[in-house]
């Protein structure tokens, strides 16, 4: 487990499931990801293979598309779910405390 703090993001109102939007949390590109399930995922903004916004591509139930190549990943895990990359986004633990979506990063 990390010890480093949950940080403040956005509250939950202002992202409604099925949407996404990035958010800066200290240095990091952070990619906020409102599943129409109703649960919050984080992942890096930059895609692992070509560098493009994440957030600038689709959405697509828990599969994020990136808007450059295609390449898929797993917003609840990072994981790579199709070329072109071969890396995963990372992805970082969130809570929700009061109405507002908090990161750890």
């Amino acid at each position: 487990m990390s010890d480093q703090p949950y940080v403040p993001a956005l509250p939950l109102a202002e992202l409604a499931p099925g949407a996404m939007r990035c958010v800066t949390l200290g240095d990091e590109p952070v990619l906020l990801v409102h599943t129409k399930d109703g649960v919050v995922h984080a992942v890096h903004n930059i895609c692992s293979h070509a560098f493009a916004k994440m957030d600038e591509g689709r959405l697509r139930g828990t599969r994020l598309i990136c808007p450059l190549h295609g390449a898929s990943f797993d917003v609840r895990t990072g994981a790579v779910l199709g070329a072109p990359a071969n890396a995963p986004l990372r992805s970082y633990p969130v809570r929700v405390v009061d109405g507002r979506i908090e990161v750890q990063v």
